[in-house]
């Protein structure tokens, strides 16, 4: 049902080279790598930053695209975002200065996590046991058990929707930043992009016929 499948995105001829996986890489369905991996790894960002329901606050990043426009999204980026507290996390799309995953640097050191792999320079960081005073986190080894596990408690799972929607909203913002060129600035309270009218135009989009949006 390709109607269907297009959704509230515009009408346009079917095209193998645009469904399935490759539709990551058209703007009319999505962001690319950056709102694709991108969204893994500002997810833990954002986890570790404590920023779960919120986001930065300034924006900036350049890009690079196909020479011939086979996507309409990045192949590489540089992105930096400052944070309210003056931290940065910089997202870096094919720079072999940046692994796949989230590196965390502070004062003793950095820690890397991925998935499934948790590291640090030095060793003993990740080696050092927790006290009673340590933040613990919530424990889930299974999304899906833990949706389904939630559904019947009422609880909020490890990553809920809202959550979700921030850690999406790092990557949007990327995204903008680079397509305009410049520094853009965000409240994370209003969720809104300050004093740039065409930026914040970027944080929506029209909806085909007979699609909509609900506002409350």
């Amino acid at each position: 049902d390709y109607d269907t499948w297009l959704g509230p995105a515009p009408a346009r001829p079917y095209n193998a080279n645009r469904v399935h996986y490759n539709f990551r890489f058209f703007r009319d369905y999505s962001g690319g790598q950056m709102t694709n991996w991108g969204a893994h790894h500002i997810d833990i960002a954002q986890w570790g930053l404590g920023a779960d329901e919120t986001g930065p606050v300034e924006v900036s990043g350049e890009g690079t695209f196909h020479p011939e426009g086979w996507h309409e999204v990045t192949e590489t980026c540089l992105v930096k975002h400052r944070y309210a507290n003056g931290v940065e996390l910089i997202v870096g799309q094919q720079h072999d200065e940046f692994p796949k995953g989230t590196t965390f640097v502070g004062t003793k050191g950095r820690v890397f996590v991925d998935r499934k792999k948790l590291t640090s320079d030095p060793e003993e960081i990740a080696k050092e046991p927790l006290t009673e005073n340590d933040v613990k986190l919530y424990v889930s080894s299974n999304h899906r058990q833990n949706f389904l596990d939630c559904i019947k408690s009422r609880k909020l799972p490890i990553c809920d929707v809202e959550i979700g929607h921030r850690s999406a909203t790092v990557c949007h913002l990327g995204n903008i930043a680079i397509t305009v060129g410049r520094t853009i600035r965000w409240d994370p309270n209003q969720e809104r992009i300050i004093g740039d009218e065409a930026a914040q135009a970027l944080t929506s989009r029209p909806y085909r016929s007979p699609w909509s949006l609900a506002t409350l």
